[in-house]
């Protein structure tokens, strides 16, 4: 009786392979490794990517912000209260530049990272309108920004038509 269970396998097969169930499971275990380790990748991507677009959105608005107080001020004033580059100008330039700036006490949302190091610029040009004699500014305000994790400096420049 002692040799009859010795061996299930029919006489002239090869032997049982043994352990092929663990070598599936890891080699399942290892694909699925690598498919949760490139979600973990996009997801870092993806929280880089909406930092940068909270960037472009916060430029824009910015930029805006500028432009909607120099429609509301006294239009023969705003070369001087407005026009600036470098962190000085007009009054109006070095209050705007203020918001910007995160690092500013205070400043939470709406601002940009690394204002301070690239201050924005505002140009002024006056045109006139030959047809009615009005004068009509050309106005361009750039604003520059940096993440701590970027390696380059980004623009956003915004050219608006200021008169009556």
């Amino acid at each position: 009786m002692k040799g009859r269970y010795r061996s299930m396998r029919p006489i002239g097969h090869a032997p049982l392979q043994r352990g092929i169930v663990l070598i599936d499971a890891l080699i399942a275990i290892l694909i699925f490794s690598i498919g949760i380790l490139g979600m973990v990748a996009l997801q870092g991507s993806a929280v880089e990517m909406t930092s940068a677009s909270n960037n472009r959105i916060n430029a824009a608005m910015l930029a805006d912000h500028v432009i909607a107080q120099m429609w509301a001020s006294d239009l023969s004033a705003l070369s001087t209260n407005f026009q600036g580059s470098a962190g000085s100008g007009g009054t109006g330039y070095t209050n705007w530049l203020d918001d910007l700036d995160c690092t500013a006490q205070g400043h939470v949302y709406n601002c940009l990272p690394g204002v301070k190091a690239n201050p924005p610029s505002i140009n002024i040009v006056p045109q006139s309108i030959s047809s009615s004699g009005n004068t009509e500014y050309q106005v361009t305000v750039t604003v520059f920004w940096q993440a701590p994790t970027d390696n380059s400096v980004h623009k956003y420049v915004s050219v608006t038509a200021i008169g009556t």
